[in-house]
């Protein structure tokens, strides 16, 4: 079988890559070595394509390019979705907890909203995956483990924040089940939730930290990441904190 996977220079789209190892031969499509999602078609059309894992997009509710926000996750997610329809290739796509409705205070979580409704109505046979705060191995830049490894770090709201944090092996697996499923959307999330400051305090028990806590709020932010209970969550065997933390350090 062959699949590609788009982002494959990233955080998730290098783990997935080497999931699929072995199962599918894959094709990477990434921005940083000259590729470009848009021009997915050709591809495709040659009729040997299995699957399309669509990981990538401008990312971050703090991300204030708006400009390209519409342009990878819209425009770019408008012309992957068209042409997996198009050629009967099946679309796995990552979208965010931001795009539940209670979540979604930023431009990058409505257009994951928008992906969502786009494939709804215009690639019925793709299947969204709402992935919530995902972790692990060398961390994309901006995220929460990442600013606390390259410090100095200020954590808002006390600590108080709550999340479902997800080890990326559990993400990757939750892509490769999607592939499968002949769900729209599925949720992936460890089901334990945890505050900031707990995620912190684990961390803090592999490497020193330099942090600092205020009660101060950050714009955009939202104090709990909600999870629509109404969409399925793919069943996995979950890592706590605890345990995708020590695998995130193992040596």
């Amino acid at each position: 079988m062959k699949a590609i996977i788009t982002g494959s220079e990233g955080f998730i789209g290098k783990f997935l890559c080497t999931r699929l190892n072995g199962l599918f031969d894959v094709i990477r499509i990434d921005t940083k070595t000259g590729g470009d999602a848009v021009r997915i078609e050709p591809l495709l059309a040659q009729g040997d394509i299995d699957a399309v894992f669509h990981l990538a997009a401008e990312t971050s509710v703090f991300n204030d390019r708006l400009d390209d926000i519409e342009r990878e996750n819209i425009h770019a997610f408008m012309a992957v979705a068209t042409a997996c329809h198009r050629h009967g290739v099946k679309l796995v796509y990552a979208s965010s907890s931001t795009a539940n409705a209670c979540n979604t205070t930023s431009m990058y979580g409505m257009s994951k909203r928008f992906d969502e409704q786009f494939a709804k109505a215009y690639c019925p046979s793709a299947t969204g995956v709402r992935l919530h705060n995902v972790y692990g191995r060398e961390p994309r830049q901006g995220t929460l483990l990442y600013n606390l490894l390259h410090g100095p770090c200020t954590i808002y709201n006390g600590g108080r924040n709550v999340r479902h944090f997800t080890y990326i092996g559990d993400a990757a697996e939750a892509l490769l089940y999607a592939y499968g499923c002949n769900r729209q959307l599925v949720n992936v999330r460890n089901p334990q939730s945890n505050t900031v400051r707990e995620f912190c305090d684990e961390v803090a028990k592999y490497r020193d930290l330099n942090l600092s806590y205020t009660d101060g709020l950050r714009p955009l932010d939202n104090f709990a990441q909600s999870v629509d209970e109404g969409i399925y969550s793919v069943p996995l065997h979950y890592r706590d904190i605890r345990q995708g933390l020590a695998s995130t350090f193992a040596k």
